[in-house]
């Protein structure tokens, strides 16, 4: 029923994968070609690493899969992205609106004033490292856009605190098995503490929020008028896992992206210099529309995958090919492998954004970067124009040097990131 793969023990075979996802893919990929039987902590099941097969996955219809248990776990059972069947259905109903048009377009000023408060910080001669900006800048930008105004600064001083405790919790292990997801063990005893106090700072804003009855128009309060079909809002733990899964996804993502970014524009001075040359006048609005840069975060997106894979659970016997995945059984798409493959992104490893400005169209099977089908991230077009703005004012306004030419991508926590963190020296700010 499943293709042939590695006969090693399920432990070995999660813990290379949690420690080494790159490279261990691409030796079991040589060994049994893009389509291969993986025996993990998480289960039993099929990898793709074929763009084809990768888009039957997500033409798939939506019930054919759920999400795994880990999602679920460190996200919240109430998260969308954990969430299947009607369930998913029911909240990405509700939930597409705020990410999506003029909601989501209303944010882009606040994005842009946090982002230059934080780039703009920067002096001649600091040497730094990107992702450690990175991280504070979009620790500030989701704090920011989804709660706006409702902070003071106590509360926003003690948001961002609890938010990076949350996040710095966060161990690798706990990504290869649920099992481990008990507070006998310390690493996730200590991770669930920290979710508890984060829950409790949400507590305390969401109960500020409505007792003042005020609306704002950050995300916190799209997500407190939103209804559902039958007129009822979220609830209150609703509320608690779409703000973890926007908090901890949104952060970690977006800081890891703007780090590669700025890595990839150093080491090619061209595509720094049209950026320069194509955003220099522009607005807000029009940054995030320019086209040339949004090739240059579709570019970095795919030559850095921040997330290695999609992983979802068969409700069925699932027929994909030659193969059949049995009910329970795992389907994992392969992001990194397949964005980095030369038969689909000639010279994969060169940062090229003219590719997504050529002829050449992607369907959901190759470009990929947010995944694909009914489960696509919610977040995309939030993090694209994130990504964009903050591209815009460091190509306008900085002049960076890297420290050190090389990085290399290794697992952070539930991401992938660059080794060194992108060490820059500062020449100038204008």
């Amino acid at each position: 029923m499943l293709p042939p793969g590695p006969r090693t023990p399920r432990l070995w075979q999660s813990l290379r994968y949690v420690v080494q996802p790159v490279p261990y893919v691409r030796e079991l990929q040589e060994k049994y070609g893009d389509v291969f039987g993986l025996a993990s902590l998480a289960g039993t099941g099929i990898a793709v690493l074929d763009p084809a097969l990768a888009k039957e996955i997500f033409a798939a219809p939506p019930d054919t899969f759920e999400a795994i248990p880990l999602l679920r776990a460190i996200f919240g059972q109430h998260a969308v992205i954990a969430t299947a069947r009607s369930e998913h259905r029911r909240q990405r109903k509700l939930l597409n609106p705020p990410f999506h048009g003029a909601r989501i377009k209303a944010l882009y000023a606040t994005m842009r004033t946090v982002i230059d408060r934080h780039l703009l910080a920067m002096r001649p001669r600091d040497e730094v490292r990107m992702l450690d900006i990175a991280q504070a800048l979009a620790l500030d930008v989701i704090l920011e856009t989804m709660f706006g105004a409702s902070l003071d600064g106590p509360m926003r001083a003690r948001g961002r605190v609890l938010l990076g405790g949350t996040i710095h919790a966060f161990d690798p292990v706990l990504i290869s098995t649920t099992k481990l997801h008990t507070r006998t063990f310390p690493v996730f005893r200590r991770y669930d503490d920290a979710l508890r106090r984060l829950h409790a700072w949400f507590d305390e804003v969401i109960a500020g929020r409505r007792s003042t009855g005020a609306d704002h128009p950050d995300l916190l309060g799209l997500l407190l008028a939103a209804r559902y079909e039958d007129g009822a809002p979220l609830t209150d733990d609703e509320l608690h896992d779409q703000l973890v899964t926007l908090l901890l996804a949104g952060h970690e993502t977006s800081a890891t992206a703007l780090a590669w970014a700025t890595y990839w524009l150093l080491r090619e001075p061209r595509v720094l210099a049209a950026v320069r040359e194509e955003t220099r006048d522009l607005g807000t609005d029009a940054i995030v529309k320019a086209p040339y840069l949004g090739a240059v975060v579709t570019e970095t997106l795919r030559i850095e995958p921040i997330v290695t894979d999609v992983v979802r659970i068969c409700r069925e016997p699932f027929r994909l090919g030659p193969w059949t995945v049995p009910a329970r059984g795992l389907v994992a798409v392969m992001l990194t492998t397949i964005l980095n493959d030369p038969r689909v992104f000639p010279e994969p490893r060169s940062f090229r954004p003219e590719r997504f400005l050529e002829s050449r169209t992607y369907h959901v099977g190759e470009l990929l970067p947010f995944g694909g089908g009914t489960r696509r991230c919610l977040g995309a077009t939030f993090a694209e124009a994130e990504l964009a703005i903050a591209i815009a004012t460091l190509a306008n306004h900085l002049d960076l040097v890297l420290v050190e030419k090389e990085e290399r991508s290794v697992r952070r926590n539930i991401t992938m990131g660059p080794a060194r963190g992108v060490r820059v020296r500062v020449r100038s700010v204008s």
